[in-house]
């Protein structure tokens, strides 16, 4: 599949009419959308539960260094493209560096990076329902919500038929209102987590364990990290809208500071109290209880909003495409751009529901590795690397990210080899047990959670 290159009619002639209409954004727009899109708070103390106090610290200080240097790095890079007559996109500013092969590399990234995103945003939400419903139970005392019990397949619906009708939005402008929203459901989350310690005072009833940390969790734990800084696949994009583009850079150090507060509080604390314990979603370790029925249908509008972020993006990329760019330019092209938006989510959805017993933890581990430690850790370093040949005779630099480069890619390597074991793994628990209960006749839909 190829899409539309930077070279004649380009996704720069699209950038510029992108440009024209939207890009109206002051810098504050981008710290509330890149904070709201970026911060994955219940799954962060899970990056110190599988890999100690030491390590998780030490990946946290080497991600947050790294991913904070190479954001940026991008900025940099998309000024030099768009200089040189590129547009405002990932793949222009690898074009303008590696040519044709640069701007194939990042479109396929980004696609299959976020795609992957959102069929891991599928299972999270489907399951925070679930731990909704089960808060809702203890409140009414076992009475069914609604006099019915929704199993894992009813909720992947449900959730799939509200990010059809978001996946609308086409601009990043056109998602400030829900980005703030989000960013309000984190906030609340936090404040949620430390009631539920103060409320419990569980530093002090839980006596955790900090040791069963092995060598595949400490690199999931890595690879997890990444996936917490998954937001530099979309700067580019971002800054095409803005209406200063070297606003970027203050905004980016904001979003930092935002960035940092929030997961060291909520990191740290969390583990403190859970330690070995953590899950991969620190909600599945709090009490069944009114906070946790808030926290849980919160987390679920946060993360049908990050799908739609996520979206903006991935589809515009898509609908370059010249299959779905000459289906877009017939008559009644309004309804085309819907239904295939459409389509493209529920494929979203099948590959949740299939993947669905893989266990969160790895598919998350598994994004990181494979795609957000290309778009967050060598691709922006690479980029850079190109520009200080072209530019300058900096060898001190340009040996620098020759050595982030090579970081990047054996984390790719090591993490994706990681993940991918601990899928399989847990895929053959999960038939095991389905083939199981398919000799006792036990009914396979239940409410039980995807974890």
């Amino acid at each position: 599949m190829e899409f539309s290159s930077s070279e004649g009619e380009s996704s720069s002639d699209i950038d510029s009419i992108k440009l024209d209409n939207v890009a109206k954004n002051p810098a504050w727009h981008f710290v509330v959308v890149t904070s709201a899109f970026t911060f994955g708070i219940v799954f962060s103390p899970y990056t110190l539960g599988a890999a100690g106090w030491f390590w998780g610290s030490a990946f946290w200080i080497f991600s947050t260094a790294t991913t904070w240097v190479s954001g940026i790095l991008i900025g940099h890079c998309v000024m030099e493209a768009v200089a040189r007559g590129k547009g405002y996109s990932y793949p222009d500013m690898m074009a303008d560096g590696f040519g044709r092969a640069g701007y194939i590399f990042a479109v396929t990234m980004q696609v299959s990076t976020y795609y992957l995103v959102n069929i891991a945003l599928f299972v999270d939400i489907s399951n925070w329902l679930l731990l909704a419903q089960e808060g809702i139970d203890i409140l009414t005392e076992k009475t069914p919500f609604l006099g019915h019990r929704f199993c894992f397949c009813d909720m992947l619906l449900l959730t799939g038929a509200a990010a059809t009708c978001l996946a609308q939005v086409r601009t990043f402008r056109g998602l400030i209102f829900w980005a703030a929203v989000s960013l309000a459901c984190t906030i609340a989350r936090i404040m949620i987590l430390v009631y539920q310690i103060g409320a419990h005072d569980l530093l002090q009833e839980c006596r955790p364990s900090f040791d069963g940390i092995t060598a595949t969790s400490t690199f999931n734990s890595l690879a997890t990290t990444a996936f917490l800084f998954g937001g530099h696949g979309l700067f580019p994009e971002e800054m095409a809208e803005l209406r200063r583009p070297e606003s970027y850079f203050p905004a980016l150090h904001a979003s930092y500071v935002v960035l940092i507060l929030g997961y060291g509080l909520n990191t740290y604390l969390a583990y403190a109290v859970w330690g070995e314990w953590t899950a991969g979603d620190n909600q599945f370790n709090w009490p069944l209880n009114g906070a946790t029925l808030t926290s849980s249908f919160l987390s679920a509008v946060w993360g049908i909003l990050e799908m739609t972020t996520s979206h903006v993006m991935l589809l515009n990329t898509v609908e370059k495409h010249p299959w779905v760019k000459a289906i877009l330019d017939k008559r009644g092209s309004c309804y085309s751009r819907a239904l295939i938006r459409a389509t493209f989510v529920w494929t979203e959805v099948f590959w949740a529901f299939m993947f669905s017993a893989a266990g969160i933890a790895n598919i998350q581990a598994f994004v990181g590795a494979f795609g957000f430690t290309s778009l967050t850790y060598y691709a922006p370093f690479a980029a850079y690397w190109k520009l200080l040949r072209r530019t300058s005779d900096r060898r001190g630099a340009e040996l620098a990210c020759l050595i982030f480069i090579l970081a990047g890619l054996l984390l790719t390597i090591v993490g994706s080899y990681s993940s991918i074991s601990g899928m399989v793994e847990e895929q053959l628990i999960f038939l095991t047990v389905n083939f199981r209960a398919a000799l006792l006749k036990v009914v396979p839909c239940t409410s039980h959670r995807q974890i």
